[in-house]
């Protein structure tokens, strides 16, 4: 009997954790494009209106596209509490109805403590081993982007010509 429902819970589970794994192979393509036309954005706002100012630009359009977006989660989430409120039997006690009007997510933190707690056992000593085994690899990468980030020294002892 037990079973069954088991076996059911089990594909429901594997179905969301496979529609969820779609969702982030397709949304993978689009964020790349995005940091290309950012970075791109970036070059020309600077170009013309200065680094300081371009910078601002930038980062205020990125701040208006965050808000457009809450915006647009925030609305999806009304709609879904709304219509799954009218769907809810009236004669239901106010307990029950508030268990089933929230929104359920697969990122909730119990769920998130869950699946964290339960993989790093595993995920953890992989790493480090794998770290380990790749230390140099490591050392390198993190010094090239030490260098990197550096920023260009300024010769201060040369002093460009007026004329030009």
């Amino acid at each position: 009997m037990f079973a069954a429902l088991f076996k059911r819970a089990e594909q429901s589970v594997d179905s969301a954790i496979g529609d969820l794994g779609n969702r982030i192979a397709i949304t993978i393509p689009f964020l790349v494009a995005l940091g290309f036309a950012a970075a791109s954005l970036t070059i020309y706002v600077n170009r013309v209106y200065g680094p300081e100012l371009g910078t601002l630009i930038v980062a205020g359009a990125f701040c208006a596209l965050g808000f457009v977006v809450a915006l647009v989660v925030k609305a999806r989430s009304r709609q879904a509490n709304t219509s799954e409120a009218t769907s809810t039997n009236e004669t239901a006690p106010a307990e029950e109805q508030a268990a089933t009007t929230g929104t359920q997510s697969i990122f909730d933190d119990e769920a998130v403590m869950a699946v964290v707690s339960s993989a790093a056992p595993i995920v953890i000593p992989a790493m480090v081993r794998t770290g380990l085994k790749n230390w140099p690899i490591l050392l390198a990468a993190a010094a090239g982007l030490y260098v990197a980030s550096r920023p260009e020294p300024n010769s201060a002892g040369t002093q460009q010509d007026p004329s030009s």
